[in-house]
């Protein structure tokens, strides 16, 4: 994150007859309304800026001319008059500044110099080195970034490159989910500063190369982030504004190029390759942190680029105190941004300020709610107690000025007050001793909880069908055996109108059998029969009378053979009426009853199978309860099979929750015990059930979790049904009254007598 380093004090005095310093360096500015100095001290390397008056006076300060000298000087330069003594505050600051050559050696020594470490927890600088001969080296050899050819190709770069991103969009997004694993977040940090060091490079050349001095490159932690800075403060002795705004601008203009180069080649490399990934790197890092480095509401690039344009040092300092001012103006207290500014600079200072307070506000407030979330659920009291001192580092500046604020007090003799300061540490001491030994509270031991329902149930399809009708809804109350919904039934039908006929058919098959033969077949038989008997004896008569004229030579063998077949085939007929009569007397056969009797069953299990697939279409609710299931009503016309879920049904009067205790907090806990739920629906609702169980086991760490945890349930009622399942909050759960100290010190005696005896 690119920051640029400069400590601009503002002062308002200069000097007498004294001689200002020969090593100083005075660089006179020009701003749309007036002129204004800017000094720097080269041994403390501070810069002051002064107004024109005041560097008038700075001018005269030769060494040769007096206080009476000067103060007509600047009276005829100016026509105002200026009292001698506001002149001798003047030369009297200077004095105190050092800008004198009234001041000894042994003065000039001691006056304080940039420290190498600096800074507070918040915000520690470490100069690294002087970079002073190295950017001399390396801008003989990049003189071709200061061209303007260099300006207008990288001007035509970007604007391609952002014509690409935006018709590219869409695959960047999708690309940059190549992005989040633990490997790509190493390598785009480690890409983010390198890039962050050339962006530093490019404000120490730019600052070279207008003629300043860079004497301190190095890195800070702004927030416990590591990032690299340039202190090119020189750039403020630059008369011409263009300079100093490319001084401040060419880092993240240097960083956009870079991004430009890194779409170019994303866009025309293969999306497997490693140098597209590194584009890709490179692209998603630079884009995002030059938006972010260009913000003017925070102290970055775009904040100095503003002062500069505007030719207003420390902006967000003054615009801050110009809104104090205005505040402590409301009841009368003493104001100094006000008296001292112009009508230009309170417009700027309103409207930053109030466009500053609102972005840091939302941006500290939006910090403060995720980090200290994550600590307090973490942590709990702990995490409270990390996230309060962090936050008391943050303020240490204002809340200093508030308690330094005068209060009104009384003065005791020195002796009494002594014995009363004694006295009161003992009392407060006897107290807080008493109190931990005596007073007894409520152990109450907390975790997230999550609610699940009782009894729930899916109602799933027991049979392969298209949804016809859905008869309930999401949040419809129900009851056991109410209909949630019907299959089309026309496939169930048309078998089952089938199987009926067949059945019929079998069941007319079986009585035919079992009625047997009819009378009258059995008389026709029996004539048959006779008929039969009675041709046979006629055709053996005449056989025996064909048989004696052919043994008399009176009849021709063939008609002799014609009786004789004759009579065979009477014999057969009479044969066949006699089969026929004793079938007809037997009746039907009891094998094939009985296969008929068979398919009758097999007829009859299909159609009882049919009527129960039939009632199965009608899908109903196992339980009573609260539908759960989302749009329920567009599954109307889904094809579904056995067994798939076409709905849930929650019960929902009376909920389980289940409450995460820390397994070292397991042991105070037992059934019975009072229970206070905090749904985050509800804040201002309480909810209050007592432990009903205690899981037997400890669950494993998840994730970012570092303990083991112990599931502890209970029941509530919940007739109004404002619960819902899946609901989370936090449990107080109370174990009992203890003593003070007991609270106090209980997980420090955990510590010593588990952590600390596995020591030894």
């Amino acid at each position: 994150m690119a920051l640029l380093v400069r400590s601009l004090n503002m002062i308002q005095s200069a000097s007498p007859d004294l001689k200002l310093r020969a090593d100083l360096l005075l660089s006179p500015q020009s701003a749309a309304d007036a002129i204004t100095y800017v000094v720097k001290d080269p041994v403390c390397e501070r810069f002051f800026r002064f107004r024109e008056t005041e560097g008038f006076i700075l001018q005269q300060l030769d060494g040769t001319r007096s206080l009476e000298v000067l103060q007509a000087a600047v009276e005829e330069r100016f026509g105002a008059s200026l009292p001698l003594s506001t002149l001798e505050q003047f030369i009297a600051k200077l004095r105190r500044l050092g800008l004198l050559e009234s001041e000894t050696d042994q003065q000039i020594v001691a006056r304080p110099r940039p420290k190498r470490v600096g800074g507070n927890l918040f915000y520690l600088r470490f100069r690294a080195f002087d970079p002073d001969r190295l950017f001399n080296f390396l801008l003989g050899r990049i003189r071709f970034f200061f061209t303007p050819a260099f300006v207008f190709v990288s001007a035509m770069f970007i604007v391609l490159a952002a014509t690409i991103t935006i018709g590219n969009w869409a695959n960047i997004g999708h690309d940059v989910q190549r992005l989040y694993s633990l490997q790509s977040l190493f390598l785009a940090y480690i890409t983010m500063l390198v890039v962050i060091t050339l962006h530093e490079f490019a404000h120490g050349l730019t600052c070279k190369h207008y003629g300043g001095s860079v004497r301190e490159l190095g890195f800070m932690l702004l927030y416990f982030q590591p990032a690299f800075y340039c202190n090119v403060s020189d750039a403020w002795l630059f008369p011409e504004k263009s300079k100093r705004l490319w001084v401040t601008f060419a880092g993240a203009y240097f960083e956009i190029f870079v991004w430009a180069l890194a779409t170019l080649i994303w866009w025309v490399t293969d999306p497997f390759t490693v140098v597209n990934y590194l584009a890709l790197v490179v692209l998603a890092t630079s884009g995002i942190k030059t938006l972010f480095n260009l913000n003017p509401l925070i102290k970055l690039d775009g904040y100095y680029l503003l002062s500069d344009y505007l030719n207003i040092p420390n902006l967000r300092q003054r615009a801050f105190g110009y809104l104090g001012d205005h505040m402590r103006k409301l009841w009368g207290a003493a104001v100094h941004h006000l008296r001292n500014s112009t009508p230009r600079e309170r417009r700027i200072y309103l409207l930053y300020g109030i466009l500053a307070w609102l972005y840091s506000t939302w941006l500290l407030s939006f910090v403060a709610l995720h980090f200290g979330g994550f600590l307090v659920g973490r942590y709990q009291g702990w995490g409270f107690v990390v996230f309060s001192v962090l936050l008391l580092g943050l303020f240490q500046r204002p809340l200093k000025k508030l308690l330094h604020a005068p209060v009104a007090s009384f003065s005791l003799p020195a002796g009494v007050k002594k014995w009363t300061k004694r006295a009161l540490r003992f009392a407060v001491l006897g107290g807080v001793v008493a109190a931990l030994f005596l007073c007894r509270m409520e152990l109450r031991i907390a975790g997230p909880f999550t609610i699940l329902p009782v009894h729930n149930a899916d109602v799933r399809a027991e049979v392969e069908g298209i949804i016809r009708e859905i008869h309930v809804d999401e949040g419809d109350s129900i009851k056991k055996g109410d209909p949630i919904a019907s299959l089309s039934d026309r496939d169930y039908r048309a078998e089952s109108t089938k199987t009926k006929a067949e059945l019929e058919e079998k069941q007319a098959r079986l009585k035919l059998l079992k009625a047997g033969s009819r009378p009258e077949e059995i008389d026709l038989a029996r004539t048959l029969l006779s008929k039969a008997d009675e041709r046979i004896k006629y055709a053996r008569t005449t056989l025996e009378m064909d048989k004696t004229l052919f043994e008399e030579s009176l009849l021709s063998k063939k008609e002799y053979e014609q009786s004789k077949e004759l009579v065979a085939v009477r014999a057969n007929e009479v044969q066949e009426a006699k089969d026929k009569l004793n079938l007809l007397l037997a009746g039907s056969r009891r094998e094939e009853i009985e296969a008929i009797e068979a398919e009758v069953s097999r007829l009859q299990a299909h159609q009882r199978y049919l009527q129960e697939q039939l009632q199965l279409l009608k899908v109903l609710s196992p339980i009573a309860g609260v539908v759960t299931t989302h749009k329920l009503k567009d599954k109307t016309g889904q094809a579904v099979k056995k067994g798939d879920l076409i709905a849930e049904v929650h019960e929902m009067k009376t909920l389980t929750i289940e409450i995460a205790i820390p397994e070292k907090e397991i042991a105070d806990i037992s059934e019975g015990q009072k229970v206070v739920l905090k749904a985050r629906a509800y804040p201002g609702m309480n909810f209050e059930g007592k432990v009903t169980s205690i899981a037997p086991i400890a669950t494993k760490p998840e994730d970012w979790k570092t303990e083991r945890s112990v599931l502890v349930t209970t029941q509530l009622d919940n007739a109004g049904l404002l619960l819902k399942p899946e609901m989370t909050g936090n449990a107080k759960i109370y174990c009992g009254q203890q003593r003070l100290i007991d609270l106090v010190t209980r997980r420090l005696i955990r510590y010593i007598r588990v952590e600390f005896w596995s020591w030894w």
